[in-house]
């Protein structure tokens, strides 16, 4: 499949404004090759979509199929006692679905209930950042190394009842955070106060003592006993009399060592089996607990001869993988032998929700070798059957307006179905393909659109895995590789943008490794991989000149492979000069930005949205110089085209008239720089909303205007409603929230002079 092509990779720009007071308000762009979008670094417009649901995955639960064998452990954790409780045991064992039975009654008696996966970091970062949404925190203060203590002060401050599952937290490494263990309480776990209105329910197969501190109360999971796991067994058959009698049924749950994901697959196969009427059955197919219980044994009966309470992880891989075998093969006999290659293509994806909709289409499984000529309606048949047998679970991301269809696959099946290490590089080459062609649709959309974020959440977790995966691989294939390396690359984008630079800039470090081995330096795709990958990243961190040394190496390379005025080009060129600003040597931006706008004038033309952005950002500079009167008619004549091109509401229209009455203020004409200032006011809160730092700097200028009329009262009483805003958005150690709370203090020192 063809990759988009690279007409403008993303870089930032836009309009920005630097002033003493106003810190950074920057509408930076993204320069797509589908246009311009703004792209907006301080906060978000109105309330976007979260990332993700943490909402719990309630419809999991069948009423149906009751919980056998663990009512005093529910009474347990749904009863009084410590803040944070640990479920550990193996996998397998029914953990998850014990959080579930805690998490609906706890939905049932009025307590909200969050459910976080904590399959990898990534994820659990997501899922707790979506809480602190949730809980009445700001992207913006979200967006910042602090944000576990963000989400935990809210917790703590809550007074209405609460419940956080945090699930398959096999590396309780992931929940440590700032901490150097989970021990201290400095991360994404912390405790509780017992008694107190909330409660935290951990799933691990780690039950280790010295993995959780002592404030977390351990309780640990073991194997269903042989008398539930054989009412567990009939639940799922269905109960039919010809399956057998009890004691049948207890052999065999015996004999599944009383796992229940293995008695889950069991059961699932004998109620499919026994409902298939005498005439239309195969030769060899199980119809009775016997017979199931004779195929599980086989020659190494003796894997299944374990102690009671002695099941260790192995055994428990080795019963997965022997029930799903027979399932496989009474699928297979009815001629659908796809479904060991699909199951076996899902197994090389990440230990997450997978979006199946949007990443198993027929159009390009049916070209590989895999799966020739699969239909869609092939494909969804054996995804039902796959489903109906337990192998697989089908349901949706989350309970929101709009939740996503994914596919869960055990841990245990996922591992038991991994590919052989001859086989997987088939499969992962048709892995990385059907996540290029993911991570291009426009189903799918751009990573730093907010409303694509809900995809991209559930996609990133699995190009990491694939990628790494072809990586590592010997004999990787240049077209499976740059497959990859595109999602890589897009998921790295979504990554930046959800505020991971750290995880970013080194994804983005390995896909321009990959490209470089594949397509070398000069290639346009290499070239926009050196540009967003790492100049970007490196300058949000604020180290501006190794940025600017960076973007002045991929402009040599642009100049000589895409030419002087092509628009990756173009956006370099903005980027250094941005860089040059943000270092403090504003007569060399600005002349930069001139040159550049010549540029964008001849190709572009004079309403193109960046054109106006290097115009607005020549005013800025006019500014900074203290031509303050030039830099407000440059305005003037930007907001003009603005309001024309993208009418009074869109945000940059908003900025540059923030910017207007800034000069105003230059000017001496506070009056009317205060009515301009209260105006954008008013637009900013209908289409930004009232915690939006770009909303705030326009609150603290309005502030500034009345301390310059000598109305210090007032000025005082508006700068401290923002400090109270800035502190819960910002954070205290923002620039920001310093510049407002050094204007009290200097207002306070003037009323006691």
């Amino acid at each position: 499949m063809a990759q988009p092509g690279p007409d403008a990779w993303p870089g930032p720009g836009g309009d920005g404004i630097r002033q003493e007071f106003s810190a950074s308000e920057a509408a930076r762009q993204a320069v797509l090759g589908s246009g311009v979008q703004n792209v907006f670094l301080d906060g978000q417009r109105g309330e976007p979509e979260a990332a993700l649901s943490v909402a719990p995955p309630i419809g999991q639960v069948s009423g149906g199929l009751p919980l056998r064998g663990r009512a005093s452990l529910l009474r347990d954790l749904s009863g009084p006692g410590p803040g944070v409780r640990v479920l550990c045991g193996l996998g397998g064992c029914g953990k998850t679905r014990v959080a579930l039975e805690v998490a609906a009654e706890a939905q049932r008696a009025g307590t909200e209930v969050w459910w976080v996966s904590a399959v990898e970091r990534g994820v659990l970062e997501a899922g707790m950042r979506a809480v602190g949404r949730q809980l009445g925190a700001s992207d913006a203060e979200l967006a910042h190394g602090d944000a576990a203590d963000v989400v935990w002060r809210r917790l703590a401050a809550r007074r209405e009842r609460w419940l956080l599952v945090i699930d398959n937290a096999d590396d309780p490494q992931v929940l440590a955070g700032a901490g150097a263990r989970v021990t201290d309480g400095q991360g994404w776990l912390r405790p509780v106060m017992t008694g107190g209105p909330g409660m935290v329910l951990v799933t691990s197969r780690d039950g280790r003592p010295e993995s959780w501190g002592q404030w977390c109360a351990r309780h640990r999971l073991a194997v269903l006993d042989q008398s539930d796991a054989a009412l567990m067994l009939a639940d799922y058959a269905g109960g039919d009399p010809r399956l057998g009698n009890e004691e049948e049924a207890r052999l065999l749950a015996a004999r599944l060592g009383g796992l229940p994901l293995a008695v889950k697959i069991a059961g699932s196969y004998l109620a499919d089996a026994v409902a298939t009427p005498a005439a239309y059955a195969d030769a060899g197919l199980i119809r009775t607990y016997q017979d199931y219980q004779e195929a599980v044994g086989g020659p190494d009966a003796a894997v299944f001869a374990v102690p009671a309470g002695a099941l260790t992880q192995e055994h428990a891989r080795e019963l997965v993988g022997r029930t799903w075998e027979l399932t496989l093969d009474l699928l297979e006999s009815r001629q659908l032998p796809e479904a060991r290659i699909v199951l076996r293509l899902l197994a090389c994806l990440a230990d997450a929700p997978i979006p199946y909709e949007l990443l198993l289409r027929p159009a390009t499984l049916s070209t590989s070798p895999l799966l020739p000529q699969i239909t869609g309606r092939r494909l969804w048949e054996v995804l039902k059957a796959l489903d109906g047998f337990g192998l697989i679970d089908l349901g949706a991301s989350g309970d929101g307006p709009r939740p996503l269809p994914v596919a869960r696959l055990h841990p245990l099946v996922r591992d038991t179905s991994i590919p052989t290490p001859d086989e997987r590089l088939g499969f992962l080459e048709l892995a990385a393909r059907l996540l290029e062609r993911a991570a291009a649709t426009g189903e799918t959309g751009l990573p730093e659109d907010p409303p694509t974020w809900p995809a991209w959440q559930l996609l990133a977790p699995h190009v990491a895995a694939v990628f790494a995966a072809l990586a590592a691989e010997p004999g990787c294939p240049d077209d499976a590789a740059k497959a990859a390396a595109y999602a890589a690359y897009m998921a790295a984008r979504y990554q930046a943008r959800q505020g991971f630079h750290a995880q970013a800039e080194a994804l983005h470090r390995d896909v321009l490794a990959a490209r470089l081995r594949v397509l070398g330096p000069d290639d346009p795709y290499t070239l926009g991989s050196r540009y967003y990958c790492i100049a970007l990243e490196v300058a949000e961190r604020g180290n501006h000149e190794a940025a600017e040394a960076e973007y002045r190496d991929v402009l040599a390379a642009t100049l000589r492979v895409l030419g002087p005025d092509h628009s990756s080009t173009l956006t370099t060129r903005y980027q250094i000069a941005w860089e040059m600003a943000e270092r403090g040597d504003h007569e060399a931006a600005e002349a930069e930005y001139r040159n550049l706008l010549a540029v964008r004038l001849r190709v572009q033309g004079s309403d193109h949205q960046d054109t106006l952005t290097t115009r607005h950002q020549i005013a800025v500079e006019m500014a900074e110089r203290g031509d303050h009167e030039a830099a407000e008619a440059e305005y003037r004549d930007v907001l003009a085209v603005r309001l024309r091109v993208l009418g009074p509401d869109h945000p940059s229209t908003l900025i540059t008239r923030h910017q207007i009455a800034l000069e105003m203020a230059e000017r001496g004409d506070h009056e009317a720089a205060e009515a301009e200032f209260r105006d954008v006011l008013a637009a900013k809160l209908r289409v930004l909303g009232p915690d939006h730092p770009s909303t705030l700097i326009t609150r603290h200028q309005i502030a500034w205007e009345m301390a310059e009329r000598g109305d210090y009262e007032a000025a005082e009483a508006e700068f401290r409603d923002v400090l109270a805003a800035r502190l819960r958005v910002l954070g205290p150690d923002h620039r920001s929230t310093k510049v407002t709370a050094s204007w009290i203090d200097h207002l306070e020192r003037r009323r006691t002079q």
